[in-house]
């Protein structure tokens, strides 16, 4: 029994010196690109004269930049990365609210219009109709939008592969900084159809170090 657990320790104190060799001699850490995006103004129906609340910063969450805007109808959460657009929308109102997601617009930053889908879509089914979500009063949603150009079949792997929304090399993402991207999204509210425009903007570009995902991070 001694003879084993003297083998056992002898062979945890020989792994763990190879881990450190190896981590003394290893690569540095890969670097991974990351965005800070804020949503900077909500509009309605185009009109740009109108006054409204602005977006705050929403804090609940360590780590993880949001905002939060409202108005008579809803109370939303918004959060955006080179990944996507992630929206917790609440009904505050006493009717219920239609979103109707194929006529939901993604614009660039090059003021370029793209098809949307959700985090329910299939790849494969990127061009098909996505039809429209209700939400009844003090209901909630909770829901991820993407670009549905940024969805391609590869001819090398033979599947469907995502491209970000921005560069994830850090020289050309630096370059991105201050630039604009919007979603129009049409609610319906007791049949009458208020169009929302929101314009999120790219206020910091940064780099981290990617996560090991082995025990002694090899």
């Amino acid at each position: 029994m001694k003879r084993a657990y003297l083998i056992f320790t002898l062979a945890f104190i020989l792994l763990f010196l190879a881990a450190c060799a190896s981590n003394g001699s290893k690569k540095p850490a890969k670097l991974v690109t990351k965005y800070d995006i804020s949503l900077i103004k909500v509009m309605k129906n185009s009109d740009t004269t109108a006054r409204y609340k602005a977006p705050v910063a929403d804090t609940t969450l360590v780590n993880k930049l949001r905002f939060r805007w409202e108005d008579e109808n809803m109370r939303t959460i918004w959060s955006a990365s080179e990944n996507g657009f992630e929206l917790t929308l609440y009904n505050s109102s006493t009717k219920p609210l239609s979103i109707n997601w194929d006529k939901t617009v993604y614009l660039d930053f090059d003021n370029i219009g793209h098809k949307i889908v959700l985090s329910s879509t299939k790849d494969t089914e990127k061009d098909k109709p996505l039809g429209t979500a209700t939400v009844a009063p003090q209901g909630n949603l909770v829901e991820t939008i993407f670009s549905a150009d940024n969805i391609s079949l590869s001819s090398l792997l033979g599947l469907y592969v995502r491209t970000p929304l921005l560069p994830t090399d850090f020289a050309s993402a630096a370059r991105y900084i201050g630039k604009e991207m919007r979603l129009a999204i049409p609610v319906d509210v007791d049949g009458n159809t208020i169009n929302y425009d929101l314009t999120f903007k790219i206020t910091k570009v940064y780099q981290v170090q990617q996560k090991s995902s082995s025990l002694f991070g090899l």
